[in-house]
């Protein structure tokens, strides 16, 4: 016993150095992933021009610009039905196609400084329109 217990203190001091290099490796892959990945954000609004490559939202306290490219999602009702018409007529698929002005969206979206990228369009069902009330005779 005697002999295993500075034996096994030895292992455990030339093994230190190992574990220890191995969290800071850790340490800067979290930190790395943080700093490459900008937080995402998230806001609703009421959509005011709609053109290839941006959108324009319009919410209650401000309004946004963001631009839209191939890795921009949109989710839209009847959205799929859309896609598999364009791509079997072969057009290009195009913000304009799911989203128009008016509709209510949510948008999240990438800070990447001086500007902002639509990482998910969320356009929201229509509302239904109110009944007109006609004069009771």
């Amino acid at each position: 016993m005697k002999r295993v217990l500075p034996l096994l203190l030895g292992v455990l001091l030339i093994a230190a150095p190992g574990f220890a290099q191995a969290k800071k490796s850790e340490g800067k892959k979290s930190e790395a992933k943080s700093a490459k990945a900008p937080k995402a954000e998230s806001v609703t609004g009421k959509v005011t021009a709609v053109t290839a490559d941006s959108l324009a939202v319009k919410g209650k306290a401000a309004d946004w610009t963001f631009t839209v490219d191939k890795a921009t999602t949109v989710v839209a009702k009847g959205g799929s039905h859309k896609m598999a018409e364009l791509n079997a007529d072969k057009k290009p698929t195009v913000i304009t196609e799911f989203v128009s002005v008016g509709d209510d969206v949510t948008v999240k979206y990438h800070d990447m400084g001086a500007t902002k990228h639509a990482a998910t369009v969320t356009v929201k069902a229509p509302s239904a329109a109110p009944a007109k009330k006609g004069k009771k005779k």
